[in-house]
């Protein structure tokens, strides 16, 4: 007959080793979490009640010289620092004396720990999963991870003609972004600069005027030659990948377009109609097991539960980070025996937080007006 002790060994040594074998592999369950950990952007063993980040907004001014010109010099601060706090999630679960001692026997021990850590596993990496995209800064979120939608908020479109903001218009390809992530503004010229020539963000401009500025696409402008996702998705997402090619490094560029289910789909039906060839790479998300992807001028698209209906996100890798507090992105604690309860109780927890380096290196699509 197993004893109390002999059940809390059985049951804390059963679900430790079962998340350290599995926690990682259930993220890779999800496209967004398998990409960042494929290409080693999650971070482990983070210390401080939070974390910043330099981000240069602007260049130094080079002026002319002609071998003889008196030179200038004065210090000059290129970067805005960007600041988050870590946040984290918790699941936890209990089972009472009584049931201890209704599974009594080795095996049936092993069976009510697996059966725990599963639970405890699911439930986390399905809350994880949808983490990414969550806006930290929105009502009720406090203690939610700071995801993409925390720098995508807008104030109605830019004018295609003049450049400026105005309310929604279907003619209009772009909204005008205006949030804060990070304490550090989205808005169009906020820190300085201006649009040098066409209309953002086309043209050129100078580097602090769009330098923490993403790309969030009016997929039903007619600018695009329809006025529905089906009609206008190709021209749509090229659009927002190459808008975000102004971008001068690497890590800059878009790797991956990840869609609602609905969206996704649509696109697949509108390409297979155009008898487009659809080619796609093996080094990408299809080497970590997902098949359901296409390319659009060299960048994956695919589909993800947690995207939000009708919305699709272009994301660059280089640019986001995983940051986690604890040596593992997952931390078990337990059991615990409380006398007065008579329950054995677990926690499965972990702390951390998404990092994106720069909104401008990323884009959203979205249907506006």
């Amino acid at each position: 007959m197993a004893s109390a002790t002999d059940w809390a060994r059985s049951i804390g040594t059963t679900i430790v080793n079962h998340l350290r074998q599995e926690e990682i592999a259930s993220l890779r369950k999800y496209k967004v979490f398998a990409a960042l950990e494929g290409s080693g952007n999650v971070r482990t063993n983070m210390a401080g009640r939070g974390f910043d980040f330099e981000v240069q907004y602007r260049n130094h001014t080079p002026t002319g010289n002609n071998g003889e010109t008196p030179r200038v010099f004065s210090r000059e601060n290129l970067w805005k620092k960007a600041e988050l706090e870590y946040r984290g999630a918790q699941v936890t679960d209990a089972i009472y004396k009584k049931e201890m001692l209704e599974n009594r026997g080795a095996q049936a021990l092993v069976n009510v720990a697996g059966k725990m850590s599963n639970r405890l596993l699911t439930s986390m990496e399905q809350y994880l999963a949808k983490e990414w995209v969550v806006d930290g800064y929105a009502a009720g979120n406090e203690l939610r991870f700071h995801g993409i939608e925390s720098f995508m908020g807008t104030n109605g479109t830019i004018n295609v003609s003049t450049g400026d903001q105005r309310s929604a218009n279907s003619a209009d390809p772009f909204a005008y972004p205006s949030d804060t992530y990070a304490g550090l503004s989205t808005v169009l010229g906020a820190y300085g600069g201006s649009q040098k020539s066409g209309v953002w963000p086309n043209g050129e401009a100078d580097p602090e005027f769009d330098f923490f500025t993403p790309v969030i696409t009016n997929y039903t402008s007619s600018y695009f030659g329809g006025t529905t996702w089906a009609a206008n998705c190709v021209k749509a997402v090229r659009e927002s990948i190459h808008q975000c090619r102004r971008n001068d490094t690497l890590e800059d560029q878009i790797d991956m377009t990840i869609l609602d289910r609905r969206l996704y789909i649509d696109m697949l039906n509108t390409l297979d109609s155009k008898e487009r060839v659809i080619v796609s790479k093996q080094n990408g998300l299809r080497s970590y097991g997902f098949t359901d992807v296409f390319e659009l001028d060299g960048v994956e698209i695919s589909s993800e539960t947690s995207v939000p209906t009708n919305v699709g996100y272009g994301l660059a890798l280089g640019n986001m980070e995983l940051l986690c507090m604890e040596g593992q992105l997952l931390n078990a604690e337990g059991p615990f025996y409380d006398e007065i309860t008579q329950q054995y109780r677990y926690v499965v927890s972990m702390l951390g937080n998404l990092k994106f380096k720069s909104p401008r290196s990323f884009f959203k699509l979205v249907a506006l007006a």
